[in-house]
């Protein structure tokens, strides 16, 4: 049985957090896709996809610290924290008032690309399911940037910045 000992327990943390992290962007593309109802098969994909995120975050037995594992470097716990509560603010925004589409682009390409630099996992060359597991994370992550910036040219929208 793996020894609990601090390491482990913030692993254990931030594992959660970035599970709780899938869930929350999840949700609030859900209310986007409850707001822009014709473009609901576009919000829908991508809340499905971070569901999807979150599984796979279930489903690694990540917290090992022996063999392969071991070379997982997890991100800094406060990156995360600091993206929830961004999520935290999103949904607050939310429920005062209302978005144009437009601004829902914006908001889901500001939180995709602050999700991306929140996930940093150092990952060791590896084929192990777990650790592709990761990679498929942080490429899905990555892959929702470039949808988005698609979806916002298709609509007529100039990419912010």
């Amino acid at each position: 049985m793996e020894q609990i000992n601090p390491e482990y327990v913030a692993r254990q943390k931030t594992l959660l957090e970035c599970i709780d992290l899938e869930i929350a962007v999840s949700l609030i593309y859900r209310e986007f896709s409850r707001l822009f109802p014709s473009e609901s098969d576009f919000w829908i994909e991508l809340a499905l996809e971070e569901e999807d995120h979150a599984r796979l975050y279930l489903a690694a037995d990540m917290l090992q610290l022996t063999g392969e594992y071991a070379a997982v470097r997890f991100p800094p716990a406060a990156f995360i924290t600091r993206t929830l509560a961004f999520t935290e603010q999103i949904k607050d925004h939310l429920q005062k008032r209302t978005f144009s589409l437009n601004e829902a682009l914006d908001i889901a390409l500001k939180l995709e690309k602050t999700v991306a630099e929140s996930i940093v996992f150092e990952l060791p060359e590896s084929s192990d399911p777990v650790i592709a597991n990761l990679r498929k994370i942080i490429n899905g992550t990555e892959a929702h940037v470039d949808r988005i910036e698609r979806f916002r040219m298709e609509k007529g929208f100039s990419l912010p910045g």
